[in-house]
């Protein structure tokens, strides 16, 4: 299997990161900046072996907590954590510091820090249901949705929204999923829509992949079609981080290294 290949950005986002963010931090950091996996061992060696240091007085303690955050920023954190769920906060501390984390930093800080919400998902003690004092199933009220009544967060067919998981542009394309019968609508990936308008559907065993790595640009032109073999080295060779002129290059080394693969596996049966 061929070694990672860490791209000059990736390098230069490490050497610059670690100067403010301790390994945990900055391994979420960069897996969340170039959709990575990357383990906290695997940047801390890629940190060693580049001599990148971050520039912080040796022997200084394991829980410091002065590196990612400032004092006042921990503050906040530690006060507005209380009410607010992770996400919320994080758009918080962001609006109110002008800063840019992003949720896995801010979730690897607290967990590193040993911050809690102190909140337990649990009604506290004299808590009264809504529904105290009526008998079976609630009978419908003025409150009720009425037969052929929308929600007001509906969205119609056509519309679009980007994955919060993995950044890709989904498309509504139905009000049932036809797989699990969800009421909240069927979605499919813009890209595999644009290649069906224009070649049909996706073959098996292949995959849609972006000529220059960005998820949003689903234009036909830089879409193109790849086998899953040929996606899995495209992607250990770093594609995506790659500058724009490298790129054709390290599609030519997947498809060839594939193709090498694909021979010596059949050559051996």
């Amino acid at each position: 299997m061929p070694r990672f290949v860490y791209s000059q950005e990736m390098l230069e986002f490490l050497k610059d990161g670690y100067k403010t963010m301790r390994v945990p931090e900055l391994t979420a950091a960069f897996n969340q900046r170039f959709n990575q996996n990357k383990s906290r061992v695997a940047i801390k060696s890629r940190l060693t072996t580049n001599g990148f240091t971050c520039g912080r007085p040796a022997g200084s303690a394991k829980g410091e907590r002065i590196t990612l955050l400032t004092s006042e920023q921990i503050a906040f954190v530690e006060r507005e954590y209380k009410t607010a769920p992770q996400r919320e906060l994080l758009e918080k501390l962001n609006a109110t510091f002008g800063i840019s984390l992003v949720l896995p930093q801010l979730v690897a800080f607290l967990k590193n820090h040993n911050i809690r919400s102190g909140r337990t998902g649990c009604f506290e003690e004299g808590h009264v249901p809504h529904n105290t004092g009526t008998k079976g199933v609630m009978k419908p009220n003025s409150g009720s949705f009425q037969k052929g009544q929308r929600p007001k967060n509906y969205r119609p067919i056509g519309y679009e929204r980007l994955c919060p998981k993995d950044g890709y542009v989904l498309v509504k394309v139905a009000d049932n999923n036809p797989w699990d019968s969800s009421t909240s609508g069927w979605y499919r990936h813009k890209q595999q829509i644009v290649w069906e308008k224009h070649h049909g559907p996706v073959p098996e065993g292949s995959c849609i992949r972006f000529k220059d790595g960005d998820r949003t640009n689903v234009a036909i032109e830089n879409l193109m079609l790849v086998t899953r073999g040929e996606h899995a080295r495209l992607t250990q060779l770093g594609y995506s981080g790659q500058p724009d002129e490298i790129k054709p290059v390290v599609l030519g080394i997947a498809k060839l290294e594939q193709a090498v693969h694909e021979k010596s596996k059949a050559e051996r049966r």
